[in-house]
């Protein structure tokens, strides 16, 4: 065969490759938003009509995440425009993991850590999607590969950019700061690693610090122009006293609930409404990711002290990092795990290039070794896109055979009574009338394209925290945004909704002067599901 055709049979298996990977991502772009979503597209419509994370708009993340989706929406209004956007993301996140498992290990990894990184996220459940960690993914993936170039090649540009790429992060969560540690740290291991030089190490870890602190001060300086700083400081307020989320656990327990990012990355796949099935097995194919990238992290260990050794440190020290980020958010829910999908992914594609090599020795035990490793590479791939093919299939009989509208999938799914909501406050609304939910269903306000009346598109972080300075603070704020602006709807949610342990009516009730205006210039006119609306009088 000549060059040329194998180039040519190369560049078809690629299209075809990409052709499914697409196919199997397709469902994404008809799934609803769940509660987070929500928020980012609340405040990422205030960002787009001028105004400015966080003060106008309040979210305990920070202001990245709104930014991308004010981004999404400006370029359509749509929950489809977020996902498509979301999913091109994560097509350029998956090049640069199979750049950088390339830049680390072989060509051969390559492929098989970008097509892993892109299914790996194809499955994740419909409120894990497009969320901060999901974005967060490419910065972290570009740090590592500009780090790794500057060590290689003593570059300080190099090492400067792979700085503000990784203070971008913080931006995102706070708590990400540990993964942009992880970097630098591993670019100063290389580095003296390659050349025992500690003036060389010091001066890129120098340059890689310049970088981050840039890109940061760029952001404290544009909130500082914009009056920002105070909102700010009030996040941290709620950071320090309310933070982390989740309830205290023993080490046991934790170890627990880390332990299931391993059947399936923690949760089930997609999971909008009940009537698909879940195709899952063998833990979706997560415990095979986890036995091929050991065996990568194995085969190019050597030389330990070497760039075989800061392989392994970037990649144990990202992954230790994500684990920790998990941990303190203390909450362990599916999302938080997505930060581990690029080091997995990079690891796993140097395993199948380990294997591939093995397989192509000479020696008999390592050919063996190589194709029982090539066998579990391949069968953790078909087992990730498994999970998505009842997906595809329910997609396609909805899209394409019954020819529903997006609206109408909506209403077959799990937040299905958000909608309704949204249609009865638009045929009773005008466009420019204020809405406010004293409740968790922050989508509505993007459903209705009514605003806001006051700066909080959700309670459950403040609300249920009665006796803080940050329930105290943001309650007085909530009502004095009621009070001058009187929107025409004020709605509240009964109990247990969204979730169980919401008390919002108690917690309504409990902020005497919001209770009070309510109740003298609101009426009661209607529950739809768990939601009671209000009305103003006038």
């Amino acid at each position: 065969m000549s060059h040329r055709t194998r180039a040519i049979a190369k560049g078809f298996l690629l299209v075809v490759v990409a052709a499914a990977l697409a196919v199997l991502a397709a469902p994404q772009l008809v799934y609803p938003f769940g509660h987070d979503q929500g928020i980012y597209a609340a405040c990422g419509d205030v960002i787009r009509k001028g105004g400015v994370p966080i003060r106008d708009c309040f979210e305990s993340k920070g202001p990245g995440v709104m930014v991308i989706y004010a981004l999404a929406l400006s370029i359509h209004h749509s929950t489809v425009a977020v996902h498509a956007f979301t999913l091109a993301w994560q097509a350029l996140t998956a090049v640069a993991v199979g750049l950088t498992a390339r830049a680390l290990f072989a060509p051969a990894a390559a492929l098989p850590a970008a097509v892993a990184y892109w299914l790996i996220y194809a499955g994740i459940n419909y409120w894990s999607m497009n969320q901060a960690e999901t974005f967060s993914n490419l910065f972290i993936t570009l740090s590592l590969l500009l780090s790794w170039r500057a060590a290689q090649h003593d570059r300080r540009v190099l090492a400067f950019l792979g700085g503000v790429v990784a203070g971008i992060l913080l931006w995102f969560k706070y708590v990400f700061g540990l993964l942009l540690a992880a970097v630098g740290v591993g670019l100063l291991f290389q580095r003296w690693a390659r050349a025992r030089e500690v003036r060389s190490a010091v001066a890129l870890g120098a340059a890689f610090a310049a970088g981050a602190l840039v890109v940061n001060g760029a952001v404290l300086g544009y909130f500082a122009l914009v009056g920002g700083i105070p909102a700010l400081v009030e996040q941290f307020e709620v950071f320090r006293e309310l933070f982390p989320l989740g309830p205290p656990r023993t080490l046991p327990e934790i170890a627990q609930m880390l332990w299931r990012f391993m059947d399936n990355g923690a949760d089930l796949t997609a999971d909008y409404k009940p009537t698909v099935a879940q195709w899952i097995f063998v833990g979706g194919g997560f415990p095979l990711l986890f036995v091929v990238s050991g065996l990568g992290l194995l085969a190019w260990a050597r030389p330990l002290i070497g760039e075989g050794g800061a392989r392994i440190m970037y990649l144990i020290a990202l992954f230790v990092a994500g684990l920790a980020v998990v941990v303190i958010q203390a909450k362990y829910v599916q999302y938080h795990f997505t930060i581990l999908h690029p080091t997995l992914a990079i690891a796993f594609g140097g395993g199948a290039a380990a294997a591939w090599r093995w397989l192509r020795g000479a020696r008999l035990p390592l050919r063996v070794a190589g194709a029982l490793a090539m066998v579990g590479a391949l069968a953790a791939v078909v087992l990730l896109a498994l999970r998505m093919v009842p997906w595809v299939l329910d997609t396609y009989s909805n899209v394409v055979v019954q020819r529903k509208s997006l609206r109408e999938m909506h209403l077959e799914s799990r937040v299905a009574i958000q909608l309704y909501l949204a249609d009865y406050i638009v045929q009773h609304t005008q466009p420019d009338d204020m809405i406010s939910l004293f409740a968790d269903a922050p989508w509505v306000y993007m459903l209705t394209q009514r605003p806001n009346a006051t700066r909080f598109p959700f309670a459950d972080v403040w609300a249920p925290a009665h006796g803080s300075r940050t329930n105290a603070r943001f309650s007085e704020q909530f009502f004095e945004a009621i009070q001058r602006n009187r929107p025409k709807y004020f709605i509240l949610t009964e109990d247990d909704y969204p979730w169980l342990g919401v008390r919002h009516i108690d917690n309504y009730k409990r902020i005497a002067p919001l209770y009070a205006f309510i109740e003298a210039n609101y009426q009661y006119e209607v529950n739809i599901g768990p939601f009671i609306v209000f009305r103003r009088r006038d």
